[in-house]
């Protein structure tokens, strides 16, 4: 259900337009080379590989070559499979003249459907982030995301050891994904 929440409401859609470009070719001058396009992204779920990038060129672009991350270029601007994380989309022209764009793909982890849950049962309890003498984890500003991620995958938090490790992953997703209080 998560998923399909994600691909409806998280379809994002970046519109690039092209302000500069690198060149291979140095007898090509880039500066006026249309390689505007649309990014659509379909997030995917916390450890899976089921996202989705889509990359469009805007009409008029000269866009005949994409890749994704270091990878060599291909002809498809379709990439698929792809693990919650950041990626970066290329796109080239038949010149050598390119742009990139970072694509961020998250897991679709919720803070309060998800992680809030997680934490109220297990860390906002009497002695522990309740607020009376360690930080109080009830109040979303107090989390240090990065320290929380830490804590649990070592295990060193909760205390008791008590959280399942689809719990821990879930925290570790929902801090990739950025921490935010979705």
């Amino acid at each position: 259900m998560l998923r399909s929440i994600a691909t409806l409401l998280l379809f994002i859609v970046f519109y690039f337009i092209f302000s500069g470009c690198s060149k291979e070719n140095a007898n090509v001058d880039c500066s006026s080379e249309n390689l505007s396009f649309t990014l659509s992204i379909v997030d995917s779920d916390c450890g899976l590989a089921s996202g989705a990038i889509s990359v469009v060129p805007d009409p008029g672009a000269d866009i005949v070559r994409y890749r994704l991350n270091e990878e060599p270029y291909t002809s498809s601007g379709n990439f698929s499979d792809l693990k919650p994380g950041l990626y970066l989309i290329s796109v080239e022209n038949e010149d050598g003249c390119s742009i990139a764009k970072e694509v961020l793909i998250r897991s679709g982890i919720s803070f309060k459907e998800s992680v809030r849950p997680i934490i109220l049962k297990s860390c906002a309890i009497s002695g522990c982030h309740d607020g009376v003498g360690n930080v109080d984890y009830r109040v979303f500003s107090n989390f240090n995301p990065a320290d929380m991620k830490a804590r649990t995958q070592s295990r060193n938090m909760p205390k008791e050891g008590t959280l399942t490790q689809e719990e821990i992953d879930a925290i570790a997703c929902w801090v990739d994904d950025g921490a935010l209080n979705n």
